[in-house]
């Protein structure tokens, strides 16, 4: 526990550099979509093993594991199309699409009749 709180904190010190720095050098939604899907990536790790033992259901562990997933690719693509209309770089323009295809394949994943989150 001690050791995976170490690198969850790391991990927020450098997010909050990354997303400093890019705010700086003027391309602060070029940060924002890095970080957004590398939050998504330590999110994912905490619901495939918690923090704290838990006894809950897999089938809803499994599903908020997919939204969550879906919603770094989703964010990350949309972050980065915003990156790429205001001129951070246009090779988000060939990125982007890519990240928000993958978002939809992830929601097209779930059981939409019976999704508990």
């Amino acid at each position: 526990m001690t050791f995976r709180a170490f690198w969850l904190t790391l991990f927020a010190i450098g997010a909050a550099f990354v997303l400093a720095f890019g705010w700086q050098d003027g391309v602060p939604w070029t940060a924002s979509a890095f970080v957004a899907f590398f939050v998504s990536r330590v999110w994912r790790s905490v619901i495939k093993r918690p923090l704290f033992a838990s006894f809950e259901d897999p089938l809803r562990r499994a599903n908020r594991f997919i939204v969550v997933t879906a919603g770094g690719y989703i964010s990350a693509g949309v972050l980065s199309s915003i990156a790429a209309v205001v001129g951070e770089g246009q090779e988000w323009l060939y990125v982007s699409p890519c990240f928000l295809i993958m978002g939809a394949v992830q929601l097209a994943l779930l059981p939409w009749g019976r999704i508990r989150v």
